[in-house]
């Protein structure tokens, strides 16, 4: 019943999926966009009766190579790669710079370690979330995603100060042997770091368990398994 009423009242909902476009590590091994982290929303936002685009930073987009290998098993990843015309959706599309915003009723940035090197810092990134965060529109990051707050300030004042967030661990870092690599000065610092140095409470929800964390509207989730959830929320949220 309560998936049936969130069907309907979210139905014609337009929500924008931003993807990063960074494809290698500072090292100049692979990285890109974390293929469950986009795959898993895109299906949950479609079987809501939503509207699902896509946009990158660069409007050229790479999924992570690794990601690809770790879901074999998972069937609706499958599904998505092996769609020639969705997959296509992802390798090129519209760059974020390039979206009005405020057409969408949500913003979700999907994760990807590739994201900790263009979505900090990219100016369209923070004012794509001020945009809609000041027009009280949810925004919505998994894994990685939530860097994408660290800089955006409101009247001076981090919009994550003093909110319950998360984000990738650095316990979690730790487990992929990628917390030096994420860190200053090779990258923004990790998400745990970066965000609790932004003033914001950040919760661990343990090693590659399930959490979800909403602040208002701003909804983050932990990890590749908080995916699928983290999007239930925001179309429970969108009602």
């Amino acid at each position: 019943f309560f998936l049936e009423t969130s069907v309907c009242t979210a139905m014609g909902k337009k929500i924008l999926i931003v993807l990063t476009s960074v494809d290698k590590y500072p090292d100049g091994s692979p990285t890109g966009w974390y293929l469950p982290e986009a795959v898993h929303p895109y299906y949950a936002f479609i079987e809501a009766g939503m509207d699902v685009e896509f946009c990158s930073i660069s409007g050229v987009a790479t999924c992570d190579p690794s990601s690809i290998e770790a879901s074999k098993e998972d069937a609706a990843c499958m599904k998505f790669w092996n769609d020639e015309k969705l997959k296509g959706l992802t390798l090129v599309s519209k760059k974020l710079a390039d979206c009005d915003v405020s057409a969408y009723d949500s913003i979700f940035f999907a994760g990807g370690f590739g994201v900790m090197w263009d979505f900090p810092k990219d100016p369209a990134v923070i004012a794509a979330i001020k945009t809609a965060y000041t027009a009280g529109k949810p925004v919505a990051a998994v894994c990685h995603g939530p860097i994408c707050f660290i800089n955006v300030e409101v009247d001076g004042v981090s919009i994550i100060k003093d909110k319950e967030v998360t984000g990738f661990t650095n316990a979690e870092e730790g487990v992929m042997n990628k917390y030096e690599a994420v860190s200053q000065p090779s990258g923004p610092g990790s998400c745990e770091d970066a965000m609790t140095a932004a003033g914001a409470k950040f919760k661990d929800g343990g090693v590659f368990q399930p959490n979800v964390c909403v602040a208002g509207n701003i909804l983050t989730g932990q990890n590749p398994p908080s995916a699928g959830p983290l999007a239930m929320k925001l179309i429970e949220v969108l009602k």
